[in-house]
């Protein structure tokens, strides 16, 4: 028995290299966040990682402060 899984909407993957650029943090980190399972990600092919966007906008929230709550 097979389970197949089916999305709402389509997921965008980036490499470890967009996400770390996206977020300004370098691909050592994210590679660590991934080892601890803090980060999920998904192999394609043996050595290609592509990790979800959306899990990295759970990981990486922003910190509120005085000039968050007036905007």
């Amino acid at each position: 028995m097979t389970i197949q899984r089916t999305y709402s909407h389509p997921v965008e993957y980036l490499t470890l290299q967009e996400a770390a650029q996206r977020y300004h943090v370098s691909v050592g980190t994210l590679r660590r966040r991934i080892r601890t399972g803090a980060l999920p990600a998904v192999r394609s092919g043996v050595r290609l990682i592509r990790i979800p966007a959306d899990a990295l906008e759970q990981l990486f929230k922003p910190v509120p402060n005085s000039t968050w709550w007036a905007s």
